[in-house]
């Protein structure tokens, strides 16, 4: 909740003050942030991640401008200490929300590599899952980071000009990143990379991992009770 400056116009006539000006962010959409810092973890997992690009049976080529694994990630032993990485900060976010669990698991997880500045990936959405996170694994000086749209189409409706844009009236955010940063979000948020115009350099490609993850138990506070295992 922030407080607003008084900006009531002053006239000659009695002034009427209003007090307590306060802007309440109702229904906010949260990004969970956060750095993974071990450069070493990061280029091991780098490194298994462009020997599973040369293996066949294990991703599919984005045209000349990358690839993409297959979504069980989390299921290979060579993966484990990335998997218990993710899950442990996703438990986190779930408890975050208060939400009421039996347990909090990963159901998919791959990764993305561009080879070329030209690679891209459109605005999507994670159906099927609750929450969503992508971790840059490598990032090309000149690599694109991960930006988020507004989950809210209504709000697109007059779009008018801004003095300066930020997250309170931008269409979409590409929030700071480095390499190891992990974003966190829920799985209804737009999100996708656009592509560069700067050159990676020779032998640099833009890694991540994304991932996604559910819970297990029994809602019960809806008119029809579900139960997830």
């Amino acid at each position: 909740m922030t407080e607003l400056v008084n900006l009531s116009p002053k006239t000659d006539k009695e002034e009427i003050n209003l007090r307590k000006r306060e802007i309440h962010p109702l229904f906010p959409t949260l990004v969970f942030s956060s750095v993974v810092d071990n450069k070493k973890f990061l280029s091991e997992i780098g490194k298994k991640i462009m020997a599973l690009t040369k293996q066949e049976g294990t991703g599919d080529r984005a045209g000349n401008l990358g690839w993409y694994s297959k979504h069980d990630m989390h299921l290979l032993p060579e993966f484990e200490d990335l998997h218990d990485l993710v899950l442990k900060e996703m438990v986190m976010v779930f408890d975050y929300y208060m939400i009421q669990y039996e347990s909090v698991y990963i159901t998919s997880m791959w990764a993305n590599v561009g080879y070329r500045p030209e690679y891209c990936h459109q605005n999507h959405i994670h159906p099927n899952s609750m929450f969503s996170g992508v971790l840059h694994i490598n990032i090309p000086p000149n690599g694109q980071g991960t930006a988020f749209g507004d989950p809210r189409p209504a709000a697109r409706v007059i779009e008018p000009d801004h003095t300066e844009h930020g997250p309170n009236n931008a269409g979409a955010i590409i929030p700071k990143h480095e390499e190891g940063q992990l974003f966190i979000f829920p799985s209804y948020l737009p999100h996708g990379v656009h592509f560069s115009t700067e050159s990676y350099g020779k032998g640099n490609n833009r890694i991540t991992v994304s991932f996604n993850a559910m819970m297990t138990g029994e809602i019960t506070n809806r008119t029809a009770p579900l139960v997830l295992k």
